[in-house]
């Protein structure tokens, strides 16, 4: 077998993907090869029945609950919303988003989440590696202005990732994934938030009547 020789540009899931194509490699990197074909197949039909079908089709059942798949779901939705909206043509990451923007990013995670939510609903643990696909989408795109925060408060409110694993991710300690340290200054307040709402409410449940 030959051995590859990437350049520090090729050095990227999508370039790697084109190389190991090229050499009839690409059994190599199944997931890469797996996110490529997701992206494309959500960009041609996004609609979630659409998606899961193509799931159901074309990964193994065995995997619909791994962490490396759940990455990779994660990430390819996230790359297919911001595109066109956040981080479409034109706009500056590093600048507010315009109103009617995050409302276009907001519309595309609402129509999108029943996908996520029926993968990872009954799994802490896929929340968790949902929520650290969204920390390294935005660690790769130099933390866009907002994202972070709005995305958390989306995955919070649409149900899709659970209170107590939002408060996981703030306490986990890995360096598997970039970007926990600017992730976590730029959301710590409304974690703070989040966190002394649930003991509220903890505590109101605990009153004696």
């Amino acid at each position: 077998m030959p051995i590859l020789y990437l350049s520090e540009i090729d050095q990227t899931k999508e370039k790697l993907m084109s190389v190991l194509e090229d050499r009839r490699l690409s059994f190599l990197y199944p997931m890469l090869m797996v996110q490529q074909k997701m992206s494309r197949a959500i960009e041609t039909d996004p609609n979630p029945t659409s998606i899961y079908k193509w799931i159901k089709d074309n990964v193994n059942s065995k995997m619909h609950t791994t962490p490396v798949f759940i990455n990779v779901l994660t990430t390819s939705l996230l790359k297919y919303i911001t595109s066109l909206t956040t981080l479409g043509d034109g706009v500056d990451p590093q600048q507010p988003p315009e109103k009617t923007t995050q409302e276009q990013e907001k519309e595309l995670v609402d129509r999108l989440k029943p996908v996520l939510q029926l993968m990872i609903h009954d799994y802490p643990n896929l929340q968790l590696v949902a929520l650290y696909a969204l920390q390294v989408h935005c660690y790769q795109n130099q933390f866009p202005k907002g994202m972070l925060l709005r995305m958390f408060m989306y995955f919070y409110d649409m149900e899709i990732v659970e209170e107590e694993v939002f408060l996981r991710w703030k306490e986990d300690i890995t360096d598997v994934y970039p970007g926990k340290g600017k992730g976590l200054f730029q959301v710590n307040q409304w974690l703070t938030w989040l966190e002394e709402a649930e003991e509220e409410e903890e505590d109101e449940g605990s009153d004696p009547e």
